[in-house]
């Protein structure tokens, strides 16, 4: 046996060795659009014990669904800048005023949110 036929085995069997460890370590799972939407609410100040969690989770989590990250760290701002408001006006967040006016606050913040940004499905005028 040649050198280069030496240096050839080693190469081949070198190759196989790292193919099979790649197949036999796990790759890591994508992370899901949930957990994103966690880690963007929490960014923004909002976690699992405030008010408006929920709102900015389900809202955070469709955004990433439907593949608009910048959307999902919008309306995560949105949700609190609306608590900030809330707390502004002097409710104490364990009351109902204060979740009323959570709910009037995201809802009017987020009609500005959607409207900045109009998608069309067809040409609106004709050139």
């Amino acid at each position: 046996m040649t050198r280069t036929h030496h240096w050839a085995g080693l190469a081949l069997v070198s190759t196989l060795l790292v193919a099979l460890a790649a197949s036999i370590v796990p790759s890591t799972p994508p992370v899901s659009a949930q957990s994103r939407a966690d880690r963007i609410c929490l960014d923004q100040g909002i976690g699992s014990t405030s008010v408006g969690y929920e709102y900015c989770l389900a809202q955070a989590t469709r955004a990433l669904e439907w593949g608009r990250p910048e959307l999902a760290y919008s309306l995560a701002r949105m949700t609190a800048d609306s608590r900030d408001a809330c707390l502004a006006y002097g409710l104490a967040p364990t009351t109902a005023d204060y979740r009323a006016c959570l709910e009037r606050e995201t809802h009017a913040r987020s009609q500005v949110i959607y409207s900045d940004e109009p998608q069309y499905e067809h040409q609106i005028a004709t050139p």
